[in-house]
């Protein structure tokens, strides 16, 4: 192996890698992809912290517990279909596909995607009204400070550093599509995990409407 060649797998930034492995995202040698990448890292993010809310929030309510899965099952299934769509299109993306075909997958990634996420949000906003008037003791929502942005900066961080060790394990032969996978998977468990702590020990008012 040359010099330079040596040099270039070593440190990936002189040649614009470094991006690449830890910003799987921006998919530098396909530009078209960079937008329903990032569309379908928000719509996980969305999906993982209404999945977290569903799953861990009002442990101490047990008119909660008997629909938590549902809860689990329905964020789920509205947003599979999104996301589903978003990942056709960023495959077609990175494929150069084109054409009525794409287009039609494109309009109706996107047009699912903004019907379904203020869905998803809504629910999150309805399952923390609690069903009796807690008056005074009314307890503050768990997602209404800076938790979810914290989450959501630690879960990126989490994603690069991720994407940069499948990078070195890998031996700097992961694809950008590889990388991408890892980044997308890290942040939606971080998000998940972050959040689980906060909303498990949140107080709600209970059953009775006592604090």
């Amino acid at each position: 192996m040359s010099s330079d060649r040596r040099r270039a797998a070593v440190r990936p930034w002189e040649d614009g890698r470094f991006r690449d492995v830890v910003w799987p995202a921006s998919f530098r040698t396909a530009p078209r992809a960079r937008v329903p990448a990032h569309a379908l890292a928000v719509l996980v993010l969305v999906t993982a912290v209404c999945e977290a809310f569903q799953g861990f929030y009002a442990a101490d309510n047990p008119d909660f517990a008997q629909d938590r899965a549902g809860g689990v099952l329905l964020v789920a299934g509205l947003a599979a279909v999104p996301l589903s769509l978003m990942c056709g299109v960023l495959i077609g993306s990175l494929r150069s596909w084109r054409g009525v075909p794409y287009g039609v997958l494109a309009f109706a990634a996107w047009t699912t995607s903004v019907l379904v996420t203020p869905v998803l949000l809504l629910a999150i906003g309805v399952m923390g009204e609690p069903e009796s008037p807690c008056g005074a003791n009314e307890p503050e929502h768990p997602l209404s400070g800076m938790a979810v942005p914290v989450c959501g900066v630690a879960a990126l961080a989490a994603g690069s550093v991720a994407g940069w060790v499948a990078w070195v394990v890998l031996r700097r032969r992961a694809r950008p599509v590889a990388l991408y996978t890892v980044w997308l998977v890290t942040v939606a468990v971080t998000v998940v995990a972050a959040l689980a702590l906060p909303l498990h020990a949140a107080q709600t008012c209970g059953p009775s409407g006592m604090g």
